[in-house]
């Protein structure tokens, strides 16, 4: 039940989500127009939306709330690392499966792939032996090939070999990857390795593995593509910054979720 709830909450409740104003609009719309003692309610509800609306997309509180969440987290210094790494472990953020009749196209989202950047720069400087993808099909994200298999075909085509690439397909989200990837790590006689992923998810990936596995490093990937111009710190409302917005609070529900089930 709490899994549901958890779940129905992140994908409807979350501020800064599109169904979350739509419902406080309806809300307020009945309020309004419930009579002369909800009325003000109503109007109070309806100053609080446009406040919250326009805090969460500004460029400024998106950049806040990211460094926050990611607070002790960065790129790895790859030249400061007085150690071997053995693997790389690249956790999957998402995707999207087109499809018209036989045809079909396989995408990643724009998390994923910025982390598989990252972990072609660490690739590059660090030479480890594997490098895991992990993340399944997710058939309510409308994702119908395990997303692992998609980031695998494009660190190929981005110049790793195929030998060195392991791919877990079964897991669907971060604790699962927690409990799956170890298992591939022993198989292969992995002793450090580096975490992927993005700044706003980090600190949950991070926490769940080191139930199972305290070798580990970490390295965040950036949280927008360098062809962009920076997202600042400034005050106009923008559309990726109430996105980005969006996300954090996602991922807070996670850790809440995560830390009620004793997942961290």
């Amino acid at each position: 039940m709490l899994e549901n709830f958890a779940e129905l909450f992140k994908t409807l409740w979350v501020p800064g989500s599109a169904t979350f104003f739509i419902f406080g609009l309806i809300l307020t719309t009945i309020l309004v127009y419930g009579g002369r003692r909800l009325a003000p309610w109503g109007r109070r509800l309806l100053l609080l939306l446009t406040i919250l609306g326009y805090l969460l997309s500004t460029p400024l509180i998106a950049s806040g709330l990211v460094q926050l969440i990611s607070i002790g987290y960065s790129p790895l210094d790859t030249d400061a690392l007085g150690q071997n790494v053995d693997a790389l472990v690249i956790l999957g953020g998402g995707g999207s499966t087109y499809r018209l009749g036989s045809y079909q196209l396989d995408m990643l989202s724009t998390p994923s792939s910025l982390r598989l950047l990252e972990a072609v720069r660490l690739y590059d400087d660090l030479a480890p032996d594997w490098v895991i993808v992990s993340g399944g099909i997710n058939d309510r994200g409308g994702v119908s090939t395990p997303e692992s298999e998609t980031m695998a075909s494009h660190l190929i085509e981005l110049g790793i070999k195929a030998d060195q690439i392991l791919i877990e397909t079964q897991s669907s989200n971060t604790h699962d990857q927690a409990l799956n990837i170890p298992q591939m790590l022993r198989e292969h006689e992995v002793d450090v390795f580096v975490l992927v992923t993005s700044p706003t998810h980090m600190r949950r990936a991070d926490l769940s593995f080191q139930n199972v596995s305290s070798q580990h490093l970490t390295s965040i990937a950036p949280i927008r593509s360098a062809t962009k111009p920076e997202l600042g710190w400034g005050i106009f409302p923008s559309a990726e910054a109430l996105q980005i917005n969006r996300d954090v609070l996602r991922e807070l529900v996670g850790l809440l979720y995560y830390f009620l089930r004793g997942w961290i």
